[in-house]
């Protein structure tokens, strides 16, 4: 049979009514902070557990309070009520956070009384939780204090905690036991709270040993002595579902349905979740015996999902293996089978074998280490276990740090050689890339001025005829213009190869930059007399660096011309290749052979003349591949060796 119990609930002063405005007044006016947080704790126990949100601000407002000046005792004061409040309001959870902060607080100031109270109420909240474990050892911490404080009035509340918990394990005898001690203390202190919970207990431990006559007379008498008092609205409440269990061991199904509705409407009425709870299981159950499955099943659904909500696992286990037999009782093995697993997932939790085990052996414990002396010599074993854990896992730590390090230090010797694989790449590339510019102005510049040089040095002596003197000037110009064009792109490669070249992007349109290099070009063009034929739409727009395409353009372009010989054809076209333009330059001119073929755009390519004698230094043909990879498109050539040359590059569509 399973009892529902109360007697872990601390007797705050819940739902009394009080003079608001006073306390509110005193909170404005007086300078005393003992006063001041007393009157916050006591708004906060009017409102209480039904009206959360409202606890919450005046808490904060009193928290603030004391920790601005310096009161701490205000603060475990409020922690400890709020952890009250939270708990009988059904959030567990969250009220283990202010409990253990109560806790904390009391440990730092060694304030005992309220250690102990911190202890007992961290045992209320456990035993809500389920955790009975824990539960036992909170309470045995704070009735130990209380012992050592000779407070009879603690002893008492710890041995009325402990003689629940007993109940809820099923060791009856050991809940008689502490009844018995605490009834025995009480005879002196004279509480009628506390004679309240005694009697309670007393009744379950008799109900669950079957002394059903004697349970439902204890449990009579629990309930008269509650009625009407809005300060044991659990207790009432309880004490009416006990009596609907009583009835229920005795096959009184209607009756006990009764008094589980009757203790259901007192628990909605005063918003006390537990009551809620159980009751909605136990309405369940009484209508399985009674034989209306359907209202059964009804009631134990709410129940079970208000039993997850809150987190009672004790009592979802039940719920669900009360909807396992309800469905096979109807013959629903789907919902049947269904019920049953989340029964057993939900019963490995719950591990009830274990957690008996463990209570009991901290009972024992408590039992054989009750001196001072005893349970410092536990201290210090368990501080040693402590610093063995700590030492394992510092030395666990530091082989894993050993291990990370050596994986990284690996891991970067290996960049680093991969690394300096790709200097010694650059740096054989950079040294090629030195040679090809000394070559070139080794060569290429150096004897273009030392022909230029003499030119000058023939005009110069005046031996020359008006025609022969106009022919020498003109190649004065030719050459130079040739130089000053080698020049100009190596000072290209030169600032691209050495600082990177700097990208500037926007739509521009095509037109104006081709128009400019044909117009630069007219004169050699007009000399070999080319055709040229261009068939570039005037309505095509790039997205890339405008001073790159004119010094592309301008280049292949400028190479087309130079290898066309006179009377050849040139040709200038764009298609669409989706994302972007294909540009092609098409010459009929000398083409190119297929060793210079495969090193064109590389710094090994060497150069050669034009059909006119025209020379160049290769350069021109890298840099166009640089820029026109470096605004995101490429370049190919494909050519036939005295047939001519095509050179093809892309560019991104522009928006003009």
């Amino acid at each position: 049979m399973n009892i529902y119990y109360i007697l872990l609930c601390f007797n705050l002063l819940l739902f009394q009514s009080i003079d608001v405005n006073h306390y509110k007044k005193v909170i404005n006016t007086s300078k005393n902070d003992s006063l001041v947080v007393n009157a916050h704790v006591m708004i906060m126990k009017s409102l209480g557990p039904n009206k959360i949100d409202s606890v919450r601000f005046y808490y904060n407002k009193a928290i603030a309070y004391s920790k601005e000046n310096d009161f701490v005792l205000g603060e475990i004061l409020l922690n400890h009520n709020m952890a009250n409040l939270l708990s009988v309001h059904g959030d567990l959870s969250e009220a283990l956070v202010y409990a253990n902060k109560a806790l904390k607080l009391a440990k730092s100031q060694k304030d005992q009384i309220n250690l102990a109270r911190a202890y007992g109420l961290l045992s209320v909240i456990y035993g809500r939780k389920g955790d009975f474990p824990k539960s036992t050892a909170n309470a045995f911490s704070s009735l130990n204090i209380f012992e050592k404080l000779k407070n009879k009035g603690g002893m008492i509340n710890a041995y009325i905690k402990l003689s629940a918990i007993h109940i809820q394990i099923h060791d009856f005898k050991s809940a008689l036991k502490y009844c018995k001690i605490a009834d025995s203390l009480n005879r002196d202190v004279k509480d009628k709270d506390f004679e309240l919970d005694i009697a309670n207990n007393m009744a379950i431990a008799f109900a669950e040993q079957g002394k059903l006559d004697d349970a439902l007379a204890m449990f009579e008498r629990v309930s008269r002595l509650t009625k009407g008092n809005r300060e044991q609205v659990a207790a009432h409440a309880s004490s009416l579902m006990n009596i609907g269990l009583v009835y229920k061991e005795k096959k009184e199904y209607k009756q006990a349905l009764d008094y589980y509705q009757q203790s259901y409407k007192v628990s909605l009425d005063n918003n006390y979740p537990e009551g809620i709870l159980k009751n909605m299981q136990n309405i369940s159950v009484a209508y399985y015996f009674i034989g209306d499955y359907e209202k059964s099943n009804s009631e134990a659904l709410k129940a079970l999902m208000k039993s997850r909500e809150m987190g009672v696992i004790d009592l979802e286990v039940e719920i669900l293996e009360g909807l396992r037999t309800n469905y096979l009782k109807q013959k629903d093995y789907k919902n049947a089978h269904k019920y049953t697993e989340e029964y057993y997932e939900a019963s490995m939790k719950l591990n009830t074998k274990e957690r008996e085990l463990e209570i009991s052996g901290i009972k024992d414990k408590y039992e054989l280490e009750k001196t001072q002396e005893q349970l410092k010599l536990l201290n210090e074993i368990n501080e040693t276990r402590t610093n063995q854990r700590n030492l394992s896992i510092i030395l666990l730590v530091i082989a894993l740090l050993s291990m990370v390090v050596f994986a990284y230090s690996y891991y970067r010797v290996r960049i680093l050689n991969k690394q300096n694989i790709l200097v010694k790449d650059k740096l054989s590339e950079s040294n090629q890339v030195k040679d090809r510019i000394f070559s070139i102005i080794g060569h290429d510049l150096r004897s273009a001025y030392v022909s230029t040089l003499g030119i000058l040095n023939l005009i110069k002596e005046d031996d020359l005829s008006a025609s022969e003197k106009k022919d020498m000037i003109n190649r004065v110009i030719h050459q130079s213009e040739t130089a000053l064009e080698t020049l100009d792109k190596l000072l290209h490669w030169g600032y691209s190869q050495i600082r990177g070249a700097k990208i500037n992007l926007e739509d521009f349109n095509c037109t104006v930059p081709l128009n400019q290099t044909l117009d630069f070009l007219s004169q050699i063009i007009h000399e070999k007399e080319i055709k040229v034929n261009n068939h570039i739409n005037e309505e095509i727009c790039v997205l890339a660096d405008k001073n790159h395409f004119n010094f592309i353009i301008r280049n292949l372009i400028s190479n087309a011309v130079k290898f066309t010989p006179k009377r050849g054809e040139i040709n200038l076209s764009c298609t669409d290749e989706q994302d972007y333009f294909k540009f092609s330059i098409q010459d009929s001119g000398i083409g190119i052979s297929q060793d210079r073929l495969n090193k064109i755009f590389t710094a090994d390519s060497s150069s050669t003349s034009g059909t006119h004698n025209e020379k160049g230094t290769g350069l021109g043909l890298i840099i166009c591949k640089e820029f026109i990879e470096s605004n995101g498109g490429q370049i190919t050539v494909s050519s036939v060796e005295g047939k001519g040359a095509t050179f093809s590059f892309t560019l991104k569509k522009g928006n003009c």
